[in-house]
């Protein structure tokens, strides 16, 4: 009786099977740059957005106060003989009231995401993350509409006081309270100037995304 080797394994138990390997080695360079994680781009990409959350405080602001002291007093008359002083104030129109409001949010929105992009941009809370982004482009996107609105509402209503309605039979008071108009109409410009900076900041935070994204998909 011969001797059996049972040290070999039988031909058909060979299997060649490849088992893949979870490589630990950080990205490419190239990956970072394009995506903004640690490169020159994505800083490029932070100082933009933080000059135009600091241009959306400052207009915001002052489209506030320019409305906010818009108060002008004259005498109306309503006689021959008699004329009594009226006042023109913002908070006479609720229009006006939801602008100021509007406009108010947008002042501290400015401030509180101007500190975190400045944080994002020193490194200090990971750098200019796709989450960040999707969550500012969100948030970005909401005022935005609601900026607009308030922005919308109240140019209705500057443009009856400016031009009237005789339809309606509402009278133009803008030649009576002159300087009460000037204020509203410097800030409507004023909050359409945070109005456009706002949606630049969506297009850029949509840009930064979708390049993180199409980036992404190459590796």
């Amino acid at each position: 009786m011969s001797a059996i080797d049972i040290t070999a394994p039988p031909p058909h138990a060979t299997i060649d099977m490849e088992i893949p390997i979870k490589s630990s080695a950080p990205p490419p360079p190239e990956y970072k740059a394009a995506t903004g994680d640690g490169g020159i781009k994505g800083h490029g990409h932070g100082v933009v957005e933080g000059i135009l959350r600091a241009l959306l405080c400052v207009t915001s602001l002052a489209g506030v106060i320019v409305m906010v002291t818009s108060k002008q007093t004259e005498l109306i008359p309503i006689s021959p003989t008699m004329a009594v002083p009226l006042d023109a104030k913002f908070n006479h129109s609720p229009s006006y009231t939801y602008y100021v409001a509007a406009l108010s949010v947008a002042f501290l929105y400015s401030i509180v995401t101007g500190a975190s992009s400045l944080l994002a941009l020193m490194k200090m809370t990971g750098g200019s993350s796709g989450k960040r982004q999707f969550y500012m482009v969100i948030m970005d996107s909401l005022l935005f509409g609601i900026v607009a609105s308030a922005v919308g509402a109240t140019t209705g209503v500057s443009y009856i006081g400016l031009k009237g309605n005789s339809h309606s039979r509402w009278h133009e008071i803008c030649h009576e309270y002159d300087s009460y108009c000037r204020h509203l109409k410097g800030s409507i410009a004023l909050s359409l100037m945070s109005s456009i900076e706002l949606l630049l900041l969506v297009w850029l935070a949509v840009y930064v995304l979708s390049k993180k994204i199409r980036v992404s998909s190459k590796y």
